[in-house]
């Protein structure tokens, strides 16, 4: 049970990687680095985002007990 409750904790940090770094993306070339390419930018990170969220909620998912298991 250790080892799936690392491989879930594993998976949810590096999703949240994910979110944080597109938002980091987002907040820097909008904030510091303002250009006329920011859509391009905040697609990029905003897809980020998206991929880490899809991620972190698989991983929930994946790692969520099935009542076939619990029993």
């Amino acid at each position: 049970m250790g080892g799936a409750m690392k491989l879930i904790l594993q998976r949810v940090s590096n999703s949240l990687v994910w979110m944080v770094c597109g938002v980091l993306v987002i907040t820097i070339r909008a904030v510091i680095l303002p250009s006329t390419n920011i859509f391009v930018w905040e697609l990029l990170g905003g897809g980020m985002v998206a991929y880490g969220t899809a991620k972190l909620l698989w991983a929930l998912a994946k790692g969520a007990p099935r009542e076939s298991s619990i029993a």
